[in-house]
């Protein structure tokens, strides 16, 4: 158990350093293998293999590309113009839009990083020409991209389910119920303020026709969920499947709706999907080999056991995870995360009383609230380098979403039906 304790430990320290995280868990892995049996190496590869060797996971390369290709079609700006349409007329439109149109895009983007880097520019320029102040522009651009992993269809859903063994569309549904409630909250805060701290409203104006145009650009985008999601929850799709079909429905868009996409810049499109689905796989292999040397070691018994010592309440023993969920998601990707952990604790919380869809949403919102959190949050600091702007500033304007991200996570740990109630309705659970 302190071996494992202290392989953690020094996998923390080298993201720190700024060793690639695919490389310090490589190293970790095998670190903790020799220590704890060295002829465990020979099946390194093996584990490795089958931890990619997922029909689940085969999903991931399509549903990043189906977000490529929104960014770079400029797909994420056609929608923040429908929601504007919509709710920009109102004090404060602006922000609601920037709510409303993180939700949208985030759904299909699935990381909160990608919602900030693909959409928060524009949520901030355009708040920032209408008035607002910069500083509550980038804070909410920040906080808004936190249901952008929950709400459904989502990547990082994917990476959990590929894995830990659990239902696709039971974790899907799982996240809804607190992505919505973590978006309704934020639109309650500036319904709150928008008096006092005297949001304008949008005084844009259109052209004859340029309504038309808007609606029928932000329903075609938004047809892109529709059809993962009701080709999923319809039977016509597997998730793998529906993020296939997400990809062509997206390229279509690109080259022969919007032709906004071109040949090189499809080439770009590749490329940057390629790498970033090689290093979430390479994360995957290693992470897979760890968790196989870390279960024949009967780690996750020993944890159970260590956390019924401190408390056999399962609500006490979800404060205790959430609290290192938090603090690993400051200093480590999402996604990444998921992979190092969730194979770890999921069985451990399920042997102690917690639903294993409860544990997933929950595992996903504290990793994402994460990063998020100073002092070293991913996402705070791409809002600080997007918007420009000192970090202790957009901290204080950030702190008060924080306190109710706090309060909605408090919610979630106390009150499971949140998040298993909409796939309990649907036959999942």
């Amino acid at each position: 158990m302190n071996t494992f304790l202290f392989v953690i430990f020094l996998l923390i320290v080298l993201i720190l350093l700024g060793v690639p995280v695919a490389y310090s868990m490589g190293a970790t892995a095998i670190l903790y293998i020799v220590m704890v049996n060295p002829s465990f190496l020979k099946i390194l590869p093996v584990r490795s293999m089958i931890g990619v060797n997922s029909f689940i996971l085969m999903s991931i390369p399509f549903f990043m590309l189906t977000a490529e290709i929104m960014v770079q079609a400029d797909i994420s700006r056609k929608l923040f113009a429908f929601a504007r349409l919509l709710v920009g007329r109102f004090r404060g439109g602006l922000a609601f839009v920037n709510v409303i149109a993180s939700t949208i895009f985030g759904s299909i983007s699935g990381s909160a990083i990608g919602d900030m880097t693909g959409l928060g520019k524009i949520e901030i320029d355009e708040m920032e020409k209408e008035g607002y102040d910069k500083d509550f522009s980038i804070a909410l651009s920040a906080a808004s991209s936190l249901q952008s992993p929950l709400i459904p269809p989502s990547t990082t859903v994917m990476v959990y389910a590929g894995c830990v063994t659990i239902s696709t569309g039971a974790l899907l549904m799982g996240g809804l119920g607190p992505g919505l409630l973590i978006g309704l909250s934020q639109i309650v805060y500036i319904l709150f303020i928008r008096k006092k701290r005297n949001f304008p409203k949008d005084t844009r104006e259109y052209a004859p026709g340029e309504k038309r145009a808007i609606v029928k650009d932000g329903i075609i985008a938004l047809i892109l969920p529709l059809i993962i999601l009701g080709g999923i929850l319809g039977g016509f799709f597997t998730a793998t499947e529906a993020a296939a079909v997400a990809a062509l429905y997206a390229l279509i868009l690109a080259f022969f709706v919007y032709k906004s996409m071109n040949l090189k810049s499809f080439g770009n499109v590749l490329w940057t999907t390629g790498r970033t689905v090689g290093n979430i796989f390479l994360i995957v292999a290693f992470s897979n080999a760890f968790s196989w040397a870390a279960g024949m070691e009967q780690i996750p018994d020993k944890l159970a056991d260590m956390l019924l010592h401190i408390s056999s309440n399962p609500i006490i023993l979800l404060f205790i995870v959430n609290i290192f969920y938090i603090m690993a998601g400051m200093v480590m990707d999402v996604g990444a995360a998921i992979i190092l952990f969730a194979p770890i604790l999921a069985p451990v919380m399920t042997k102690v009383g917690v639903d294993p869809i409860h544990f997933a949403v929950l595992t996903i919102t504290n990793l994402t609230m994460g990063v998020l959190t100073p002092p070293v949050g991913l996402v705070l600091f791409s809002a600080v380098s997007v918007g420009k702007r000192p970090f202790d500033k957009v901290v204080k304007a950030l702190t008060p979403f924080l306190v109710i991200d706090a309060a909605i996570l408090i919610l979630l740990i106390i009150c499971p039906p949140i998040t298993t109630a909409i796939p309990h309705m649907l036959g999942f659970m």
